[in-house]
């Protein structure tokens, strides 16, 4: 564990997160949409096991201090920077970071959500072929595989988001109750009503942010699956020039049909003064396979009138979040 600490106290070195849950409607727009998409389907289906393999299984880390190397490493960057904003010389970059993950899962009443598929959570570590149809029980993120070499360690994400990028699938849920403490054992603080929490349903280019700490899952037997059609394919994105949509391959259009009806998210986990012990950096091989058509933002390619970034992310100031309306009583 890193032992960087500047500031006087907790609360000084590290305000974030900002609100235990926050919504950003619309906060990221796409040139390339279907590319990214597609490269979204790619690394779900090569997530890295032992050897040279892969099967599902893992998730992603990108240091803060690395620069990314694709559009999807740099969607991750960007998420951490707009949470982080303000924060720079607070917190050690070299052990911080994005840990990220993307998942495309079938439309179904049990379908799965959006943690991580690490061991700690209710889940077998043998899932059969339909592992990504399966329901999601409630859970907490945490680095477990630092849990399971140091019992009573239980280290949590800062902040944990959410990228919907598709309008269908079970809704995410996040309540109001913390991750037992350390000295707390028995973890009778798990015990107790609840009464509050935030239902989030599937919203193409909604960004959700939630504390790293808290109960979440994808209870899809209460709350089922939306199944809005994706028929308006997204008018607000942002345009292609014409010299990169020919650049764009033909096939990324076609898998991008079959993408259609999927839940499609990007998760970010925002850690500080801590790399999670199961996450690793996404695999050279892997990243050369990607189709999205991303420049290094430090690199002559701005300079290019027919240049355009990959996406654009709409939020500027983390701030400026939602306003909820509608509420309802979860005591009985």
């Amino acid at each position: 564990l890193s032992d960087f600490k500047p500031g006087s106290s907790e609360a000084e070195r590290f305000p974030v997160p900002r609100a235990p849950f926050a919504s950003y409607t619309n906060a990221i727009t796409f040139a390339q949409r279907a590319s990214f998409l597609n490269d979204c389907a790619l690394v779900f289906n090569a997530r890295a096991t032992e050897g040279d393999e892969y099967s599902s299984g893992s998730t992603f880390f990108l240091p803060s201090s690395m620069k990314p190397r694709c559009a999807l490493e740099a969607l991750a960057q960007t998420i951490f920077n707009k949470h982080t904003e303000g924060l720079e010389g607070k917190f050690d970059p070299k052990n911080s970071g994005a840990e990220w993950w993307t998942l495309v899962l079938d439309n179904k009443l049990t379908t799965s959500n959006d943690p991580p598929p690490k061991k700690g959570i209710d889940k077998d570590d043998d899932d059969s072929e339909d592992e990504e149809d399966d329901e999601v029980g409630m859970h907490f993120d945490a680095d477990y595989a630092l849990e399971e070499q140091a019992s009573g360690v239980f280290l949590h994400p800062r902040v944990a988001t959410i990228t919907y990028l598709s309008d269908v699938g079970v809704p995410t849920l996040i309540l109001d109750k913390r991750s037992p403490p350390p000295q707390d054992v028995e973890k009778s603080s798990l015990n107790g009503s609840i009464t509050k929490g935030w239902l989030s349903h599937p919203s193409f280019g909604k960004h959700v942010s939630f504390d790293g700490r808290l109960l979440h899952g994808a209870p899809g037997e209460f709350f089922p699956s939306a199944s809005t059609p994706e028929s308006s394919k997204y008018d607000d994105d942002v345009p292609e020039p014409q010299t990169k949509k020919q650049k764009v391959e033909e096939k990324a259009d076609e898998e991008d049909d079959a993408l259609v009806g999927k839940r499609i998210t990007f998760l970010v986990n925002i850690w500080l003064n801590h790399s999670t012990m199961d996450a690793v950096i996404l695999d050279d091989d892997i990243v050369k396979t990607l189709t999205t058509t991303w420049e290094d933002p430090d690199s002559n390619a701005k300079s290019d009138e027919a240049h355009v970034p990959a996406f654009q992310w709409n939020t500027k100031d983390i701030a400026n979040e939602d306003k909820l309306t509608n509420k309802v009583s979860l005591t009985k």
